[in-house]
């Protein structure tokens, strides 16, 4: 028989080809599916001189190409609940974003049809968002996807702005905020303190207080005026107890007086001018303070200071009063009396303030009516039976206060008569004391 050698050799090296391939590896689902016959097979191959010469051969390959460890070691893979949990804050936050853009949305469409400018937005902790607008008002957008007693407890954790607010509080003189300050926290953990005080100034939900506190800027913005910070607000403050402080007026050191201060538009100047109008130039003159009295009891006639500041009156107004008090207090120092109003008798004390009458120059002009009227008055009787004028005191002031000439000539013909009587009688041009002093007004030695 004829022996193919080519053939033998090929049969050979196939048989050899076969003994030493590896393992066939099945797919993970197939070996679950027949976990025994994989597992069978494996034993068996191993278990044959070729296989173990093929696994030997495979380690020092290994051997020789396996790099150096670095040091570094992969995560532990993450569970599938931590997976889930992960995947699910993802997709909270990105529903969040979402309601924060259509509060954006809403917000800068009210914008575009009242006006107002977004000064700020927050996140509130029940889903919705908070904008903040320029006017001080607040709006809220989105629906609460928590109700109030499903809220999440979260952790009080120290936070500087809350410290910093409770100093700046007392430093307001504000107090029972524990609750408020709480709510605020719980719903905006990273306010910093100014936009705390933002929300307790402008925000409905926690303004009571401080609206109570500078009731005089709820006034003011009601009436359509500015408003003032609580650092104007604080010092105007200090300027009127400064005020009060050097006159000694504690009764009106009450934040009472304060607010109504500040809502009638009454600053500190205009109200240590007040002071100084009722206590240096009516309360420290008695004459002055009778007729200031006399003349406007019903400003103030128990307290003087107190009509002097209530704004309602106005400070030019409460000057005139003033200078017109200063006036009759003038008549009442020499034993004339005073009137306000002029009288048959009286130019009156209002129009000689309105004609510019000081009171230095009526202190000057009633000394001297009061030295000389006594005579003149009783000349005037002498004569009543002729033709000349009646010289009184209305004509005494006319002369002295106005410059009334006519006024003038009736004293000087007085007085001619009365020198002419002394001179016809006697025969000599001795007169009387009387009609000398008269004459001595006349000739200007005491006007």
């Amino acid at each position: 028989m004829v022996i193919n050698v080519r053939k033998e050799f090929e049969k050979r090296e196939a048989a050899k080809s076969a003994t030493s391939k590896p393992p066939v590896q099945t797919s993970t689902a197939n070996q679950r599916e027949s976990r025994a016959p994989a597992r069978t097979q494996t034993l068996n191959l191993y278990g044959s001189p070729a296989s173990i010469a093929a696994a030997e051969a495979a380690k020092k390959l290994n051997t020789q190409v396996q790099p150096k460890s670095s040091g570094f070691k992969y995560p532990a893979p993450k569970s599938r609940e931590q997976v889930a949990a992960d995947t699910q804050a993802i997709l909270d936050q990105l529903a969040a974003a979402s309601k924060r853009i259509d509060a954006l949305a809403g917000a800068q469409s009210n914008q575009g049809a009242t006006g107002k400018t977004i000064l700020r937005t927050t996140q509130n902790a029940d889903g919705t968002t908070t904008v903040f607008y320029s006017d001080g008002t607040s709006e809220t957008f989105g629906t609460p996807t928590k109700t109030p007693d499903k809220l999440d407890k979260k952790e009080i954790i120290p936070n500087v702005a809350y410290d910093t607010i409770q100093k700046i509080l007392e430093s307001y003189r504000i107090t029972g905020l524990a609750s408020v300050l709480e709510t605020i926290r719980d719903e905006y953990p990273e306010a910093s303190s100014d936009d705390i005080i933002t929300l307790l100034q402008f925000d409905s939900r926690y303004n009571a207080k401080f609206n109570e506190r500078f009731a005089a800027n709820v006034k003011r913005q009601k009436a359509g005026k500015s408003v003032y910070s609580p650092g104007e607000y604080l010092a105007l403050e200090q300027g009127f107890q400064k005020v009060f402080d050097a006159y000694n007026l504690p009764t009106f050191k009450t934040q009472t007086y304060y607010d109504k201060f500040i809502e009638g538009d009454i600053d500190v100047v205009e109200v240590s001018e007040r002071v100084q109008l009722a206590y240096d130039r009516v309360l420290s003159d008695d004459p002055v303070n009778r007729a200031f009295k006399q003349f406007y009891s019903s400003l103030g006639f128990s307290d003087i200071v107190a009509g002097m500041l209530d704004p309602v009156n106005q400070l030019p107004a409460l000057q005139q009063k003033v200078k017109a008090a200063e006036i009759g207090g003038a008549a009442i120092r020499q034993g004339l009396t005073a009137s306000e109003l002029t009288t048959a008798e009286t130019i009156g004390a209002d129009v000689l303030a309105k004609q510019g009458v000081t009171k230095a120059g009526a202190e000057e002009g009633y000394k001297f009516i009061a030295g000389v009227l006594p005579t003149a008055e009783a000349i005037s009787t002498r004569f009543a039976g002729q033709k000349e004028d009646k010289y009184q005191r209305l004509e005494a002031e006319q002369e002295k206060f106005q410059g009334l000439a006519s006024a003038e000539r009736k004293r000087k013909r007085l007085s001619g008569l009365e020198a002419a009587l002394y001179e016809g009688s006697s025969g000599i041009k001795d007169v009387g004391l009387a009609t000398q002093y008269l004459r001595k007004g006349a000739s200007g030695g005491q006007f």
